[in-house]
Order: C-alpha cells, then sequence, then structure tokens
C-alpha cells in the first residue's frame, strides 16, 4: 500500500526532517524547501561563509558560477535501443560553441611549472553535504582548512564505486565495471587504446576499449590495465620528476591465516606477485587463483584497490617501485620505501623524513590513507589515531586509539596530522599545493557502512540523479552536469526506454527493477549478469524495491518511541508489526544520534557509531504507543512497491560518481576562496599535467601532455576561481 506520507511526491514535504545530534552544529536552522517532484533540500546556516543551497532535481545544476562561466543543464546522450552507442549528439556540450576561445596556459589559473610540488589526498565516500555543512564532527575539515584556501563545491567523482575513480584521477581512464566492483581479482586487461579517427571526432579517443564489449559484467574484464595505458606517473619518469605515493599500514602484519593484503613495496603495494591472467567472457573472473583481499583488518586496514598504481602494467613493468628499495633499515626483502612508493606514518614513516628537505620532496605526493583514516568505515577496525601520537622521534607512531570511531571523524583526526607537516615542510613554502579529495560521493544519510551522518534531504532516485550519482566538469567555459561515459559503460536504453546499463554511476544509489517489480510490465528486470547487447538489463551496484525486512527493536511500554540501530531515513513511511506493536502503525521520523565506537568492528559485539530510533506513527501521521515493552525482539517492516520506494527509477541514467567537494591549499590561493564551478577527476588530472608542464617530454593523446579524458578538449584545469592569490601568482608568473 501506499504510506500515509506519500513517499513519491510533494506529500513528503510535511515529514519533519531528521536532527544533526552532533551538538555543535544543528539541522533546526535549515530551511527546508521541496523542489521537483518533492525531493527536498536544505539551506545549511551552519558555517555561513561556506553555506550551499543544493537543488535536487535531476540533470538542474546547482549553482551559479562565480566567474563568467555558465551553468547549464545537459541531458544524457541519447542511445540506441539495446545497442551500445557512443556516437555524440549535436548537442553534446563537448562540441565546441562557435565563439569559444581557448584560453591562455589551457586556462590554469598559475602560469605551468610555478608550483614545484603537489600533494594528493585522497579520502572516501563522502557527499559534500556529509563533509561541509555541518552532519559531522570534522570542524577542522569542515571549518579550518576551507578557511585556510579554496573549498570547490561542485566536484564530482567521475563514477561508482570506488576503485574506477582512482584510476581515473591517475589514468584518465573511464569506469568498466570490474573496476566499478572494486576488483574482486587481480587479473589482466586485455584490450586496447583506441587512437581512431581524431580527438575531435572521436569520443573515445584515448580509451581503454575492453575485448569482453560493452556493459560487460564484472569479472569479465579483468582489472589490471595493459602497458599501452600511460598513466601520470609514466608521464613525471619522462618528465624526469619526481613522485612517489605513501600509503598507510603499507607492510602492517595481517593476521594468521589470511591473505596478504599487499606483497610489498617492489611489487608496488599489489596483492599478489603476479598478475592473474585475462578472464574469459563470462567465467566470472580469476578471484580464487588471484584475489584482491578488499577489507581493513584489526592489524592491516590498508586495501590494495585505493593505491591505483599497482593495477596499470605500466608502472608494474617499469620497475619504478624497485628503485631505491631498501632506504629503510630492516633489508631489502622487507623494505617498505622506495623511490617511488613509501609508508605512511607508523614505524616505517618515510613520509615525514621526505617532507624535511626540498630534495626529498617529491613533485607529485599521492597520499593514501587507510581504510579507517580516509573514512571508509564508520567503524573502524583498528587505530583511528584518536590517541594522538608519540613524542620526539616516535611523532609519527600512534598511541593506541581511544575509541574507533570512523568517517568524517578519522578523516578529521588524520588531516588534522598530515596537513600541518606538510604547511610547515620547505618544499610547500616554495609555492606548494595541497589538493584534498574524494573518489565518490555517498548520501549524507544512515545508508551504508560509510555513513553515519543524520541527514537534510530524503533519500530519493531524483537526488541521487541530481547529486551522488551526477556528474559535473567544466567545457568551453560551461560547467555542466555532464561526462564522457566512455566506451565501457555507456548509456543505452531499450525501445520502452527503460535504463539497461548501469552507467559510470553504476546504479549505485537507485533501485531497479527486479523480477518481482517487472512482473506484468514491459519492463526487464535488472541483474548482477545482464548481458546488455542482448537487450537484458545489467544491475551493477544497483539495488531493488525492498520486501518486508525483519529488524531487532527495544522500546518501553506506552512509548511512541523505537530503538532500532538498523533503521534508517529511507524506512520511514514502511509498515511495522510485531509483538507489541499496535495495528496500521508506520515508521514515523527516523533520528540516529551518532556515538563513539567504544569497540572496533570485529569486536564482539562491535562497536556502533550511531544509534537509531524512530517514531511508531498510525496512517495519518499521529504517534502511537507501545501495547508492551519491547526487550530486543522481532519487529517487521513491510515490503514496498515502486510506488512506494523513493529510490525506484527505471528510466534515468546514473551518469557519475557524484558530487563530494574538493579542498585546496596553496600560497597561490587567498585563504577562503570558494569556487562554484564544476570539476571532476579528469580535470584534477589535466591540472596536475598542467602544473608540472609534463609536456615537454610527454605530449599525451592531445599534444598537449593529457591523457585519457583529461585530453577532453575544451576542459577546463583549476582556474584563477581557484588560484586567487593575485600578489602571489603575478609575483611567480615569470619566474621559476
Amino acid at each position: 500500500m501506499t504510506s500515509p506520507f506519500g513517499r513519491n511526491h510533494d506529500a513528503r514535504c510535511g515529514v519533519s526532517r531528521l536532527r544533526a545530534l552532533r551538538g555543535r552544529l544543528l539541522i533546526g536552522g535549515a530551511v527546508a524547501a521541496c523542489l521537483g517532484g518533492g525531493v527536498a533540500t536544505a539551506v545549511a546556516d551552519a558555517s555561513a561563509s561556506h553555506d550551499k543551497a543544493q537543488a535536487a532535481a535531476a540533470s538542474a545544476a546547482s549553482t551559479t558560477s562565480s566567474t563568467s562561466t555558465t551553468v547549464t543543464s545537459i541531458a544524457a546522450p541519447p542511445s540506441v535501443a539495446t545497442v551500445p552507442t557512443t556516437t555524440t549528439p549535436d548537442d553534446s556540450p563537448s562540441i565546441a560553441p562557435s565563439d569559444y576561445q581557448a584560453p591562455a596556459h589551457d586556462g590554469l589559473g598559475v602560469a605551468p611549472g610555478k608550483i614545484k610540488h603537489v600533494w594528493l589526498i585522497v579520502l572516501e565516500n563522502k557527499s559534500y553535504d556529509a563533509t561541509f555543512t555541518g552532519l559531522g564532527d570534522d570542524s577542522y575539515l569542515a571549518q579550518t582548512l576551507p578557511s585556510q584556501g579554496a573549498l570547490l563545491t561542485n566536484y564530482f567523482g567521475t563514477g561508482h564505486s570506488s576503485q574506477d575513480n582512482y584510476m581515473a584521477l591517475v589514468s584518465g581512464q573511464a569506469p568498466i565495471t570490474d573496476t566499478q566492483d572494486d576488483c574482486p581479482a587481480y587479473d589482466a586487461m586485455d584490450g586496447s587504446i583506441d587512437l581512431s579517427g581524431s580527438l575531435q571526432s572521436n569520443p573515445n579517443y584515448g580509451q581503454f576499449v575492453s575485448k569482453a564489449g560493452p556493459d560487460a559484467p564484472s569479472g569479465d574484464n579483468g582489472c589490471v590495465y595493459p602497458s599501452s595505458v600511460p598513466t601520470i606517473f609514466n608521464q613525471l619518469d619522462a618528465n624526469h620528476e619526481s613522485w612517489k605515493l605513501y600509503a598507510q599500514d603499507l607492510g602492517a602484519p595481517d593476521p594468521a591465516g589470511t591473505q596478504a593484503h599487499e606483497v610489498g613495496t617492489k611489487y608496488c603495494g599489489a596483492p599478489d606477485t603476479t598478475v592473474g591472467p585475462t578472464p574469459v567472457t563470462g567465467d566470472g573472473g580469476s578471484s580464487t587463483d588471484y584475489p584482491n583481499p578488499g577489507t581493513a583488518t584489526p592489524t592491516d586496514q590498508y586495501v590494495s584497490y585505493h593505491n591505483p598504481i599497482g593495477w596499470f602494467a605500466s608502472v608494474l613493468d617499469s620497475g619504478d617501485c624497485a628503485k631505491g628499495l631498501g632506504h629503510a633499515s630492516d633489508g631489502l626483502d622487507n623494505a617498505v620505501d622506495s623511490d617511488h612508493v613509501g609508508a605512511l606514518l607508523g614505524p616505517d614513516d618515510a613520509f615525514y623524513t621526505d617532507l624535511q628537505k626540498v630534495k626529498n620532496t617529491p613533485n607529485l605526493s599521492v597520499i593514501i590513507p587507510e581504510d579507517c583514516s580516509d573514512g571508509h568505515d564508520a567503524v573502524c577496525k583498528g587505530n583511528n589515531l584518536s590517541g594522538g601520537f608519540g613524542t620526539g622521534a616516535n611523532s609519527q607512531i600512534p598511541n593506541a586509539p581511544v575509541n574507533y570511531t570512523g568517517g568524517v571523524y578519522a578523516e578529521n583526526l588524520f588531516l588534522e596530522h598530515i596537513v600541518p607537516e606538510i604547511e610547515q615542510s620547505p618544499a610547500f613554502k616554495e609555492g606548494g599545493l595541497i589538493d584534498i579529495t574524494w573518489d565518490e560521493s555517498y548520501p549524507p544519510f544512515t545508508y551504508s557502512n560509510s555513513n553515519a551522518n543524520s541527514t537534510r534531504t530524503w533519500p530519493t532516485a531524483a537526488g541521487a540523479l541530481s547529486a551522488t550519482d551526477s556528474a559535473g566538469e567544466t567545457l568551453y567555459g560551461r560547467s555542466v552536469n555532464w561526462e564522457p561515459t566512455g566506451p565501457n559503460a555507456p548509456i543505452v536504453q531499450g525501445v520502452n526506454g527503460q535504463q539497461l546499463s548501469a552507467g559510470p554511476g553504476f546504479n549505485e544509489n537507485i533501485d531497479r527493477p527486479d523480477a518481482s517489480t517487472a512482473a506484468g510490465t514491459d519492463l526487464t528486470p535488472c541483474t548482477g549478469s545482464g548481458v546488455v547487447s542482448q537487450g537484458e538489463c545489467y544491475l551493477g551496484g544497483g539495488g531493488s524495491t525492498p520486501g518486508a525486512t525483519t529488524q531487532t527493536a527495544s522500546a518501553s511500554a506506552g512509548s511512541s518511541t523505537i530503538s532500532d540501530n538498523s533503521i534508517e531515513i529511507n524506512d520511514e513511511g514502511r509498515s511495522v508489526t510485531g509483538a507489541g506493536i499496535p495495528s496500521d502503525s508506520y515508521v514515523g521520523e527516523v533520528t540516529d544520534t551518532p556515538a563513539t565506537a567504544t569497540a572496533g568492528a570485529d569486536a564482539t559485539p562491535p562497536g556502533i557509531s550511531y544509534t537509531g530510533s524512530f517514531e511508531l506513527v498510525n496512517a495519518a501521521g499521529t504517534p502511537v504507543d507501545t501495547t508492551a515493552a519491547l526487550s530486543a525482539e522481532s519487529i517487521t517492516l513491510g515490503a514496498e512497491s515502486p510506488a512506494d520506494d523513493p529510490q525506484y527509477d527505471a528510466y534515468d541514467p546514473t551518469m557519475g560518481g557524484g558530487d563530494s567537494g574538493d579542498l585546496m591549499i596553496s600560497p597561490y590561493i587567498k585563504p577562503g576562496t570558494v569556487s562554484n564551478n564544476y570539476y571532476n577527476h579528469y580535470a584534477t588530472l589535466r591540472s596536475i599535467e598542467d602544473l608540472l608542464d609534463v609536456a615537454k617530454a610527454s605530449p599525451g593523446t592531445d599534444g598537449q601532455g593529457h591523457i585519457g579524458y583529461a585530453d577532453q578538449p575544451g576542459l577546463a584545469p583549476f582556474g584563477s576561481d581557484v588560484f586567487t592569490n593575485a600578489w602571489w601568482r603575478d609575483r611567480h608568473w615569470h619566474t621559476r
């Protein structure tokens, strides 16, 4: 039945929103509004200088540019029914306007070569709202750091789920289903770089094309790119510029009887010494013989799929990772520091040592925290740095933790230690750049293991399509909700308009038709093995409309407040049955109260980062009381239908990795800068290529030093809206 709140349309606007209960910053000051078919959004007053009003309407721009850049709403490129297509429509933003003139220095806001040192810090799975509007316990990240540099309010991941974003950042390669699925196996890809036609005529020029074909199910493509696919690291090698990746927990011990998370620095931190063979189409990959251990443990929270260098044969075959191996005192075989790979924090830390002298500080430092410090885990399995650090010679060795809370809290602790060390280094003072980014955006409501946050917005399909699964970049001076899909994850529709492919956004926060909801309609059920080229629907990372679910709850007799740590914001309006529950009862307002995790995620019982509860209401939305006490009793939430499911959408594509925001700090940036222009991972790669002037020795696929989709004609790198310190910029413009 339809819920009493009409969760598909405007009646939803009358339901109370969750309150942020961190204490410092309250949601009560936000003004709720209903836009675009009842999608709720709010304007936060938590940090006045960085407030952002997000209009949650699919395909609509969320802000107006602060410079001359025009924000344009762009529909997804049309597709031929059931046949993958890479055809560029006439109205595509990738076509240059007739009056467009290419800017000097590629539009970069500082002359190439002036910034000599870049630190790229990659965090995990947070939406702009989750990080920067006061929902989390992260005042250093959300307030202090923006006050020191530039806050980019519209910065987008290029896909879901995770690993495809790391690949894009360093190579410009578009999502492919195996990397979207975080590479369950360490096996080789087979295919080639598409260099047919020209950059202007071929939208996939410079992209790797998998031999498995477009939208091949995960496991059919392989995961390690062949040596023909270049990276920024190869470009820097050619340009005789230094680079190094620093990974937290690199070399940490793994529990007895478990697979090692990585096999050593000389193998680039990869999960195996050997790359497995290319999978045979349809066999699901080589996960049995060459598995990729993708989860943290209490002693080792490093995960190899967040370290991109071990997934490119062009880096593996170069021998870079073994160059200089043996800097550490424990000998060559166990060393965790080389010229290009080093440990971050802990007894073998190389990062702080390298920072002490300019000559030892790489031109590009890629910083990869482990799965706690990067915010991935809501409850950490190991140390979250909450106990601080030792002193003197032990200043890089974490003390024992005092709690295990993850998410933005753990990100905040990590950055509070790392960023000041960079800022105090002689290399940064010369005019360096710190870029703090996130791989992808996830909703700011309690929805998955990475997000223990209260919410300002309802989780809806439209909200996902316009925010957490959306795309954005600036092309030819226009900020657009668009990115090229690439040849391996194109947007494909059926003859009835149904979305058959997962697209770059992998359907991550969308419910698609399954066998049950498609019955009696002209829709095709979406599955994890659907072959799009045969007219089937590939589900990707999406879900289906929830059926009845059983959860454990507690409540006093005669109370309308039900404690339930499994309850989520998108359960509001579902029917509730069980002992002590009156008939005709529903889930009313959901409240998630952040909690300090006093035990790790692997403890018995495991720690929790929030406590959940909901108000029990009748069909009219009036609170009703339990008829008996519930003491860890089972309750059942009723099944939903597509009409009741706010995340259900059968027809619209998911185009990207969503808006996560981005932070940049540099002497070339005026403190407190806010840019509303659209950027993404391809723009970051293009900016690094321009900043470090790699075109001198590595012309790329466009002849200007850009590779992958960093080579898009008209793609804007970080411009004068970011590099706003005109005095420093002009002072250093003519000298290197």
